[in-house]
Parts: structure tokens; sequence; C-alpha cells
């Protein structure tokens, strides 16, 4: 294995040299700078971080643990966050909990045990998940995308959900719906349950529980839910699903049972992934900025590994919402 020594041997530098060169800590003259670098290529070597982390106390690595990484929106966010961390010289350690929240603990245990220099999280949500964020909040920074620790001691990421469901529930009611059914997660996506809730109350519309499915929020369980939705004595005429992947479920499941959409069905989703677009028909649906998201995390991350952020002060960045209207909606039939 080619070592530190071999570089500065081929080099012709002192290890010392090599040392500065690869940590950035000291002064190191360009010609220096040149032939390390030169040596480098030419030997292949690369630096064993976990030797380095003994003197830097840094391992250059932050995990991100997931709530479903097969989620297309956490797939965009990771990508655009692993872009960012990677030109701070940063590597993502991705761990998905698969919406448990005793997997989303095993994996911050586990990142904290290789001594990850902060962490991003999601939900799921639950006291013990919350109780194991304070702890890891304690030695290293943590920020939340989407997910408040209680009391709030990270720093936070989010968009503005209540207000982007209130976007999504005031088009469905605007086009005349007032049976309209909420798909969402039971232990995520309060603030568009929320919103939900809330612009069917402002609208003097009554809640109804036969009309709320909360559960996973995957592909299979909007499918699901619609089905049941379809199926009452009298059915509703619009879905509004917490996440797009909720709202291609409903899509399959109308089509499953020959519901036509819109002509028959109204469905709207939220966060506008990249196959929100490419559905049949196009979901209208309401975007987040995934990509503002990811970069933001690691931004706040940044700055608490520097030192650039106020120390005990959390900090929120809350990202607009916007509705994107494209195909699936419609008034309800007879109108």
């Amino acid at each position: 294995m080619v070592t530190a020594y071999d570089v500065a041997a081929q080099a012709g530098v002192s290890v010392g040299t090599v040392s500065r060169y690869l940590t950035g800590n000291g002064y190191v003259s360009e010609a220096a700078r040149q032939r390390i670098a030169a040596a480098v290529a030419e030997l292949g070597y690369i630096q064993n971080r976990a030797a380095a982390s003994l003197t830097t106390k840094k391992t250059g690595l932050l995990g991100f643990v997931v709530s479903q990484l097969s989620n297309p929106f956490t797939a965009e966010v990771a990508a655009a966050l692993g872009d960012e961390a990677r030109a701070d010289g940063y590597g993502v350690v991705i761990s998905d909990s698969n919406g448990d929240p005793d997997l989303a603990i095993q994996a911050i245990t586990l990142l904290r045990s290789h001594d990850v220099d902060g962490l991003i999280v999601t939900p799921p949500e639950s006291p013990a998940y919350n109780d194991a964020l304070l702890a890891a909040a304690r030695s290293i920074p943590v920020v939340g995308i989407g997910l408040r620790t209680n009391p709030m001691v990270t720093d936070l990421v989010s968009g503005d959900t209540r207000g982007g469901a209130r976007l999504a529930m005031s088009h469905l009611l605007a086009l005349g719906h007032s049976r309209i059914a909420y798909v969402g997660g039971s232990n995520m996506a309060s603030g568009r349950f929320e919103g939900y809730r809330d612009s069917l109350t402002e609208s003097g519309i009554e809640i109804n529980a036969d009309l709320i499915s909360l559960g996973t929020m995957d592909r299979e369980a909007g499918f699901n839910a619609v089905q049941r939705f379809l199926t009452q004595p009298a059915p509703v005429t619009a879905v509004f699903a917490a996440n797009d992947a909720l709202a291609l479920g409903v899509l399959q499941g109308a089509h499953r049972l020959g519901v036509r959409v819109p002509q028959q069905l109204s469905v709207i989703g939220y966060d506008n992934v990249d196959m929100a677009v490419h559905a049949i028909p196009p979901l209208t649906t309401v975007a987040q900025n995934m990509v503002g998201m990811g970069r933001a995390a690691i931004r706040l991350l940044m700055d608490r590994l520097s030192g650039a952020a106020p120390a005990g002060e959390p900090r929120q960045v809350v990202l607009e919402s916007t509705l994107v209207i494209r195909e699936s909606c419609a008034e309800p039939a007879g109108q």
C-alpha cells in the first residue's frame, strides 16, 4: 500500500510537508505542491481518512438518515445534497429507515459510531427518535429536513407544507369539489394534513374520517386508499395525496376501477418529482424546492462545522411551495 512516506520520497519533500499539503494546515510552497500532486497521481496514493481524522478530528463524512430512499422526493434531495457536500470536500453516507423510527435510531447510532462529522435527518417522528436526535446534537451538528426536534436544538430545512397544502385544496375547492379525500402518512407530513383540514373547515365542509387514509407514503398505499374511497356509497370526487408517490398510486388504483381522471376523479399530489409530468394524465402537484433543500442542509452543516454559525441558536430555512397545474384535476362530473 502506498503511504505518505512514499509520496514524500517521490516528491523530494519531507513527510511533514506532505501532511500539510493533504490536510491544508500550514504553508506549502507552490513548487512543493506541484511535486506532491504529481507524486500522488503517479503513485495512485489515497489518503487514509481514518488515520487523518486522528489529527484533524474530522472524518470528512456526513450521515443522511432517510425515511424511504425509494421515494423520488428523497432521491432528488439526496442527489442535491451529495453534489453540495462534494463541493466542500465531504462524502455522504445514506441510511434508509424505511419509515421505521426504530431503524432510524439504529442508523443514527451506527453513523455516530463511525464518527461522522454531522447528521442530516428526515422523518418519521417518534418520542424515542426525538431523544436520539437530542443526544446526537450534543456532540455533532444535526440538521432536520422536515423534522423538528422538541425542544428545537437542531437546524431545520423545510418547505411551507401547510401553505402548500392550502394551495392544493384551494385549487380543488375552486373547481367545485367538496367531497375531497386525503391520503398521507401516519407519522409524517403533518403540515399537509393540517392544511387539508383547515381548508375544509374554513369552507364550511365537515371533516369526514371515512375520507382520510393515514399509513405509509408509497404508491401501494395510494392504490389501496383510492380503492376504498371509490367504493363507498358516496364516492369521492377528488383526492389530495401528501406526496407524488401516493398520488401515482391513486392514479393507478382509479384506472384499475375504470374511473377516469380527471373526468370522474381529480387527483393532486405533492413534491413535483420528475415522474409527475410523465404520469397519465400529467399530475397536478405542489412543487417543493428539493434541490434547494439539499443545498440548504449542507450549508447549515458547513456553517456549524466551520464555527460560522452562532452556538446554541437553532436556525430555520423555509422554502416556498408553488402549485403546478397539469391535467389531473377538473370540475366534478355534472357541474
